[in-house]
């Protein structure tokens, strides 16, 4: 009886779990993509909090609204983690072009 109780607990924790990881795959994604010479500390800390939030913001309502669909937890987890990273590129990508606009650097060609 004890093991079921213990099974129990373990998996009312699991979206915590999982929130863990999906933020932690934005985190290693962004440090991944801000590897580049040349750009200031302040600018790479913008672009990992940027791409932080972005991923937990897209993960976990994507593990939430499969979880509520009545999913497994780890077809949630999975979906969640791929959206979440998926957001991230796209929010980065987003904010990559907002900088070489202001900078005047259009990549239109306009």
């Amino acid at each position: 009886m004890a093991a079921d109780s213990h099974t129990q607990q373990a998996l009312a924790d699991l979206p915590t779990w999982l929130l863990i990881l999906v933020a932690l795959a934005g985190l290693v994604g962004e440090m991944r993509q801000a590897d580049v010479s040349g750009v200031a500390m302040s600018e790479i800390i913008k672009r990992v909090v940027l791409r932080f939030g972005s991923n937990a913001l897209f993960g976990m309502a994507t593990l939430l609204l499969i979880l509520a669909l009545g999913h497994g937890p780890y077809i949630a987890g999975a979906l969640g983690i791929v959206v979440g990273l998926l957001g991230a590129d796209v929010a980065g990508a987003l904010y990559t072009r907002y900088l070489s606009r202001q900078a005047g650097v259009d990549s239109d060609g306009k």
